[in-house]
């Protein structure tokens, strides 16, 4: 069979990907690695950034059973097996994960048959790091393992490749919410990703000190809106004392989306944790783009980026001073002229720009992850 032949059966096999559940969500991720045909793999096996799969191997399976194998690999790096080794027996790891998926492709809908799929169904409903559990003690107990004929195509990710393999994720989580395939992905992959969007600033701390060494200076939480007619901010039943945070995001073609993600990240702790009364988020590049508001009790959903321009910080002051909030925290690269201070307790996060200095406010340097 020629490669030209080969190619457009597998082209075919993407092709029928797209009627199958989860369609939106794995064709978002397909779409973030390259595809190789490789003789050196016994079977198929994916990284973060490229799916391979042995030609001979391919050409023995009949076409419901490659969409499934399709899916099989691309859900490895939906549920980020690569990076959650962590020390564990790599064949065993591979193994457990296996079961978890393949079970799952069976409740999905997905043809099980021609070919012997790794799936006991005493770990239905169960997630990676359970059935691995069961499996260590059982070889501790002098259990066999079960021949598993899709075992190593887990390949290893590069510690460095984290932040754009959970970006990979999130973009495919956001294309199944909006194509209406949000019930499609399983709890497992959403906490996996709340654990790798994991806060890098301790805002417990942060805010409260800041909070604290307002209250020492000669204005109050916040400044006097016009509205009021009592110059003191009334009802602090958030926590710290935080009636209203207002938390403007820098998303100007010079901050990556790595460094959104992790904004988005810290922002969403926040809103969970800290619980103010009233957060509004507002996005920026030389004008404002988005304005969302969460009352405390509201759900936060992560944001839709739009504009991606300069930065300016013209237009976010002037929202500052006709909001009058408690506080604002204006994350962002800082490579950007400052305007007058708009006599708002002020705290910026700057990313990867250790340099840069600020004539009023608190400033907190975050270095940057690896890309």
């Amino acid at each position: 069979m020629t490669q030209e032949t080969i190619d457009v059966l597998f082209d075919k096999t993407v092709g029928n990907l797209f009627f199958k559940k989860g369609a939106g969500f794995l064709g978002t991720l397909l779409a973030k690695v390259k595809f190789k045909w490789d003789s050196t793999m016994p079977t198929a096996a994916i990284s973060d950034s490229v799916l391979y799969w042995n030609p001979e191997f391919y050409l023995t399976l009949c076409k419901d059973t490659r969409v499934t194998v399709l899916a099989h690999e691309l859900w490895h790096n939906a549920f980020l097996h690569g990076l959650r080794l962590q020390g564990r027996c790599p064949e065993l790891w591979n193994e457990a994960a296996d079961h978890v998926i393949n079970l799952m492709l069976e409740a999905h809908g997905y043809y099980m048959g021609g070919f012997p799929f790794l799936m006991d169904h005493r770990f239905t409903d169960m997630n990676t790091e359970q059935v691995y559990d069961i499996l260590a003690k059982e070889r501790e107990d002098g259990g066999q393992p079960l021949p598993n004929s899709l075992g190593g195509d887990i390949l290893p990710i590069d510690p460095d490749q984290k932040s754009k393999a959970v970006a990979n994720v999130v973009g495919a989580m956001a294309t199944a919410r909006i194509t209406g395939g949000a019930g499609d992905i399983p709890g497992e992959v959403s906490l996996t990703m709340d654990s790798f969007l994991n806060p890098k600033l301790p805002w417990d701390t942060l805010l409260l000190n800041y909070m604290n060494e307002l209250t020492s200076e000669e204005y109050s939480y916040a400044r006097p809106n016009r509205r009021y007619t009592d110059p003191l901010l009334r009802g602090r039943s958030g926590r710290n004392g935080l009636e209203h945070l207002i938390y403007y995001l820098d998303i100007s073609g010079s901050i990556s989306d790595q460094e959104i993600l992790r904004f988005n990240s810290e922002v969403k702790y926040i809103q969970e944790e800290l619980t103010p009364e009233r957060l509004t988020l507002v996005t920026f590049d030389t004008e404002i783009k988005d304005v969302m508001d969460f009352e405390k009790d509201d759900p936060f959903e992560k944001i839709t980026v739009t504009g991606r321009g300069g930065t300016d910080l013209v237009e976010v002051f002037n929202h500052a001073i006709d909001q009058a909030p408690t506080a604002i925290v204006i994350f962002t690269d800082l490579h950007v002229s400052i305007p007058d201070n708009p006599e708002i307790p002020l705290l910026w996060i700057c990313m990867n720009n250790p340099k840069a200095e600020v004539p009023f406010g608190t400033l907190i340097h975050m270095e940057a992850e690896a890309a």
